[in-house]
Formats: C-alpha cells, sequence, structure tokens
C-alpha cells in the first residue's frame, strides 16, 4: 500500500535523515520510503527551497563503504633437479614424474577436485 506524503511531511522527514547515523538505504527501509522516491523528494525539495537545511549528499572517499580492491599477481618459478614433480596437500602429496605435460597434470588436479 502506497502512503501519500505532503510537502511538510517530506520536509520533517528529509531533516530527520540528518540525525540518523545509517546509509540512506537504512533511512529509507527504517521510514517505509522507496529509496528512489527519497532521491526524488530530497531533490525536488532543494529546487524549490535552495536555502534548506535539508541533508545534501556529500563526495566524501572516507565514508564510503565500498572497499578498494587491487589485484596482484606473482608469477612464482620452481625447477628441481629430481625428475618428480611433488605437491603437498592436505591429505597427502602427489608425485608426478617430470615429464608430464603440464595439461595432464591440470587435468588430474581438476579431476581430483571435483
Amino acid at each position: 500500500m502506497k502512503t501519500y506524503r505532503t510537502t511538510t511531511q517530506w520536509q520533517m522527514l528529509l531533516q530527520q535523515r540528518g540525525s540518523f547515523s545509517g546509509t540512506n538505504i537504512e533511512f529509507c527501509q527504517h521510514h517505509n520510503v522507496a529509496i528512489t522516491t527519497y532521491y526524488k523528494q530530497r531533490a525536488l525539495l532543494a529546487e524549490y527551497q535552495p536555502n534548506s537545511t535539508l541533508p545534501v549528499q556529500t563526495t566524501n572517499p572516507t565514508s564510503s563503504r565500498f572497499i578498494q580492491v587491487k589485484q596482484t599477481t606473482t608469477e612464482v618459478c620452481a625447477q628441481t633437479h629430481q625428475h618428480v614433480v611433488q605437491f603437498d596437500i592436505r591429505t597427502g602429496q602427489l608425485m608426478f614424474p617430470a615429464n608430464l605435460a603440464t595439461n595432464d597434470i591440470v587435468a588430474i588436479i581438476k579431476g581430483l577436485t571435483a
């Protein structure tokens, strides 16, 4: 069921946002308002009342809830003088002849994890 609010009710609701400690989404869920409606009403009221005390979205990079992730890849090459390639795993060891093709080793390991 839709709830219709007057301009005054929207002003009061948007002023409450300033004292709410959560995110805009949490605020809207708490007050049973669609987030798109919140942004639309906030923009409309700010347009008609430029000197109002309504909360304005700031661009503070430290307040973001997103985490920046950087992916790095380290390539490790190890040569063994033995004629065996050995993989130590939780349940034991896998040992393959050193001349076994890489594709075969990968296929065997994939088959074990399936």
